[in-house]
């Protein structure tokens, strides 16, 4: 029993170790080789992350090679720290993604931004960051090729960048590849009618429906990523029953030598 822990505890540090090189890794090709401004954007929390995977496991693994416990239970509270900080995150994820309850009366638009809580709106869609975002969108070209695609399997990314709201009287055309443009008054007064133009480099990239799309995509991304949480959550929870066994072992194997010692001048 005490080999199979000690062998688990090394097993799940090592795979904590491999993520940590991966995100490095990850993080120095964005650096070096260039890239969109969204990639950019993930570069420094890839590296941190990243190091913190490598510091972690290989703290761990130093503590079960020396079997010095003292370490170990410095690597066990900072294993604690990071399932605090894992649960604290999974929450705050939960609740700040959580529709206020209303209902679009567009089923293929995205929800208003009233449906969305004000830290997501205020970090995502609002001033500079939005800028930064739109630059994002632009550089990914969500609107290209989406000539001979239904606009029933358009993203909500697409719907709400990409052409005017439903509710806006539009004349379908193809015109520079965009659909649509204005027909006359909107029926239903919204600055979006207005907000909306015909250039590539704007469509609607400043409308309301716009943002919602990305509040959209970014709850929905928030939400895979509370899961994945939850998993990480449990390999961490592996890792300190883990950890807490191999201590164990440690003890034991340090009495039984300290046994034999005592013993030896009376052999």
């Amino acid at each position: 029993m005490a080999r199979l822990s000690n062998c688990f505890f090394i097993l799940l540090n090592c795979i904590l170790l491999a993520s940590g090189f991966a995100a490095v890794s990850l993080s120095a090709h964005i650096q070096f080789q260039g890239g969109t401004d969204c990639q950019r954007a993930l570069q420094t929390p890839l590296l941190v992350t990243g190091l913190f995977l490598i510091i972690v496991p290989l703290l761990g693994l130093a503590c079960w090679c020396c079997k010095a416990n003292l370490m170990l239970w410095v690597y066990l509270v900072v294993v604690f720290i990071l399932l605090l900080g894992l649960v604290a995150f999974t929450m705050f994820a939960l609740v700040t993604t959580k529709f206020s309850g209303r209902r679009s009366a567009y089923p293929n638009n995205p929800r208003p931004l009233q449906d969305y809580s004000h830290w997501l709106k205020d970090h995502f869609v609002s001033g500079k960051n939005w800028e930064d975002i739109k630059s994002c969108l632009i550089h990914a070209q969500v609107c290209n090729n989406l000539d001979n695609v239904d606009i029933k399997h358009w993203s909500l990314i697409q719907s709400g960048c990409c052409k005017q709201p439903t509710f806006c009287e539009l004349e379908k055309r193809n015109i520079n590849g965009t659909f649509m443009r204005a027909a006359g008054a909107a029926a239903v007064e919204d600055s979006d009618c207005i907000t909306w133009s015909n250039k590539r480099e704007e469509l609607c990239f400043y409308c309301k429906t716009c943002k919602g799309g990305v509040l959209a995509n970014i709850r929905r991304q928030w939400r895979l990523l509370s899961q994945l949480n939850l998993a990480v959550i449990a390999v961490v929870l592996l890792i300190l029953f883990a950890g807490c066994c191999v201590m164990k072992n440690n003890r034991s194997d340090h009495y039984v030598r300290y046994s034999a010692y005592s013993n030896w001048p009376n052999q």
